[in-house]
């Protein structure tokens, strides 16, 4: 059984105020090369296929346009999709009566029987290899679960093993008993790794929704997660992998490798191999600098350094640009200048981040505000500088300062205040 795993399109997804359309269709071009040249049996998408609850109608058309191209470049491909946090669950699956015609299964709400019982079985999927119809192994389809998904007063951990505890229960009084099983679903589990800065993926402060990584059940052969953007083999788990995004979600991300995973299971044994298959992304991000942050005459230069945008380029290609300054004082003029550096050249401005030196040593002593009521505008703001930069202001800044401050008594006095 030949299965190819991805998640985490997040289709309609825009980067600092970039439309990422071209991108998105870039990468769905290559996982349709990817299918048309491999012919798996199955293609999993473990959530997370758009950015929103709401998404675009060219985010949608971009999804059913590539269900088309897949399931007609590979004939007998099943695939499933399961909802992710990012998801509506109910949107996700409102076509699924018919996208369960051309063997698309999507999985996106919580069924439940008349009694209020959970379906279990309508996340049971029977696959078989695409040449046949005898099914092989069998799939766990389950989406992202919310604390409304699950009996109340159970945790993350103890809802989701509630759901795979059933799935595999109604799985054991199905007459697909004795298959292989392999689960594709959208979940944190221990043991991945997350940036510990910036990360883009909805975690809840204080790990509340990790969850053990062997979650699905010992008895599945291979776990196909979304929801962590890094493709990566967890740890603690035995074969539960994430396929990772299909495009870089925040500048912290911009070294992650991108692809799919690729696995074939040995309906006999229930053995697995996983094989990464690369993708490189239409658009790259860069930083300025590579490393820690630059003085803004070194940021200046190294903009100016930027290859220039050539006269037939449509800029499909342009790497987003990130600019980390260090800031010793105020620098009022600095974005106007990049800016204006950055008119002709071949990329796409995101931000600037500002980094002051020893910042996390700040001052952090108080006085009482009959203390604070006696100082000057100018004492005031030589406490201010030297807490934010711990150092002097300097005399070009004071003389600026003392012209505001002058201008202000004079507008008071006009006023009669």
């Amino acid at each position: 059984m030949k299965i190819l795993h991805t998640a985490d399109w997040h289709l309609g997804n825009t980067f600092h105020g970039h439309d990422r359309t071209a991108e998105h269709r870039h990468f769905l071009n290559f996982l349709t090369d990817t299918l048309r040249i491999r012919q798996p049996d199955a293609l999993f998408v473990a959530g997370d296929v758009f950015d929103s609850s709401n998404p675009s109608a060219a985010a949608e058309e971009l999804f059913y346009d590539f269900l088309k191209r897949a399931t007609e470049e590979v004939p007998g491909l099943q695939v499933v999709v399961t909802a992710g946090n990012h998801d509506s669950a109910g949107r996700i699956e409102a076509p699924a009566s018919l996208l369960k015609l051309h063997n698309i299964y999507v999985r996106g709400t919580l069924r439940h029987d008349e009694q209020g019982e959970p379906d279990f079985g309508h996340y049971v999927l029977p696959l078989s290899r695409r040449t046949d119809r005898e099914a092989v192994c069998v799939c766990l389809a389950l989406p992202y679960l919310r604390p409304a998904d699950y009996p109340a007063g159970m945790s993350a951990a103890e809802g989701l093993r509630y759901w795979f505890d059933g799935l595999s229960r109604n799985l054991a009084h199905s007459d697909f008993s004795g298959l292989p099983v392999v689960a594709c679903a959208h979940y944190y589990a221990a043991g991945a790794s997350v940036e510990a800065e910036e990360h883009s993926e909805r975690l809840v402060v204080g790990g509340q929704d990790c969850v053990p990584a062997d979650v699905s059940g010992k008895s599945v052969a291979y776990t196909a997660l979304g929801h962590i953007h890094r493709m990566q083999q967890v740890e603690s788990g035995r074969n539960v992998w994430y396929a990772g995004s299909a495009l870089p979600m925040s500048f912290s991300e911009r070294h992650y490798r991108h692809g799919v995973l690729w696995t074939e299971l040995d309906e006999e044994s229930g053995e697995v191999s996983v094989e990464r298959i690369a993708y490189e992304p239409l658009c790259r991000l860069l930083s300025i600098p590579s490393k820690g942050a630059a003085t803004p005459s070194e940021v200046l230069d190294e903009l100016s350094a930027l290859p220039r945008r050539e006269k037939n380029d449509d800029g499909s290609r342009w790497p987003y640009i990130e600019i980390k300054v260090e800031e010793r004082q105020p620098e009022p003029s600095l974005m106007h200048d990049v800016a204006v550096l950055l008119e002709e050249k071949a990329v796409r401005f995101c931000r600037m981040v500002r980094v002051i030196p020893g910042a996390e040593t700040a001052r952090t002593d108080t006085e009482s505000p009959d203390t604070l009521r006696r100082l000057s505008p100018m004492e005031m703001a030589h406490r201010v500088f030297d807490a934010r930069y711990h150092s002097p202001m300097p005399p070009e800044l004071e003389e600026r300062f003392s012209i505001a401050v002058g201008a202000l008594a004079a507008e008071e006095t006009e006023r009669g205040e």
